[in-house]
């Protein structure tokens, strides 16, 4: 199956401008007093070294890293129209986090993250998650960049996470895996975060059958979407977004059709769990106070699907 073709904007041993803008977002949102809202990517920050820095300057991201060395809502304020994808990034990371702590008290023993980048639930999430098997999926180039920075933040690569480098332009998913250890009859966790939107419609096709027909059932997928609309006429702030990605050579692409998106999802053999609009998933876990200025996340069509693979006989 192709899962995601390689992406041209990333350069080799580096990652991409959209990768360092979303740790930077989470790692804003980590630092929020208030541990009811506070996110939990204590690492962010930590993997936003002064190489990384020096790209996101390259990179016209100035007003991102001086938001950095603010307190979460000075920083969320000063970053302007750019402050609804802050809100969105923090959101998204304390939604998914909860369906990971979640998955893993409920039995789940593997986890599979697709397009990991800098994810690092694998190093700070729930205790549980030490007792797993974490895949780590993810192009070379950028993977050998990700596990040299695991080792200088945490002195060494853990010995529950598996690096599984695939090249999807040559190589399948399903057998990439399997030779890494993947274990189709443990109860697994998959989380595919971010990504969906810069595929095209057959990859994120192929994605979801794969995990339909190669995990155990109660097995469970975390993905976040946009509808179709939602791309094709944006709110003012994704609007800017997509500008600045296009800029980048990482351009917004897929939306699922809003006419049923939830079938799209179980046509390809999955059963919904939940399929929250990030409208209602800001009401949670952003400060009141920020309501009125995350109005324009509360109108995108964007939304966090959790899918389950069914027994057989359901």
């Amino acid at each position: 199956m192709a899962f995601v073709a390689v992406l041209p904007a990333v350069e080799p041993g580096k990652p991409s401008l959209s990768a360092l803008e979303v740790t930077a977002y989470r790692a804003i949102g980590a630092k929020h007093p208030d541990a009811a809202i506070r996110n939990g990517d204590s690492l962010a920050e930590r993997f936003l070294g002064p190489d990384e820095r020096a790209l996101l300057k390259k990179g016209g991201s100035e007003s991102i890293l001086a938001a950095l060395e603010m307190a979460t809502e000075p920083a969320w304020e000063s970053l302007g129209i750019r402050r609804v994808f802050a809100f969105a990034i923090h959101t998204r990371t304390r939604h998914i986090d909860a369906v990971f702590a979640d998955a893993l008290a409920g039995g789940a023993r593997q986890v599979v993250l697709l397009g990991a980048g800098l994810d690092s639930r694998a190093y700070r999430a729930p205790d549980g998650v030490r007792q797993t098997r974490v895949f780590e999926v993810d192009f070379p180039p950028t993977q050998e960049y990700k596990k040299k920075r695991v080792r200088e933040i945490l002195g060494s690569l853990p010995s529950h996470v598996t690096y599984v480098p695939i090249d999807f332009t040559k190589e399948d998913l399903a057998t990439v895996l399997a030779r890494a250890g993947y274990d189709r009859a443990v109860k697994t966790i998959f989380v595919w975060e971010g990504v969906t939107f810069y595929l095209p419609e057959e990859a994120v096709d192929a994605t979801l059958r794969f995990v339909a027909s190669n995990a155990a059932p109660g097995s469970r997928i975390v993905f976040d979407y946009f509808l179709a609309s939602g791309l094709k006429t944006p709110t003012s702030a994704l609007k800017d977004t997509m500008k600045r990605l296009e800029a980048v050579r990482e351009p917004l692409i897929f939306g699922l059709p809003d006419e049923d998106p939830e079938g799209f999802v179980t046509r390809r053999g999955l059963a919904i769990d939940s399929n929250r609009r990030m409208r209602e998933l800001m009401l949670l876990y952003l400060p009141k106070a920020q309501l009125a200025a995350a109005k324009d996340l509360a109108a995108a069509r964007a939304y966090i699907c959790t899918a389950t693979v069914p027994n057989k006989t359901d």
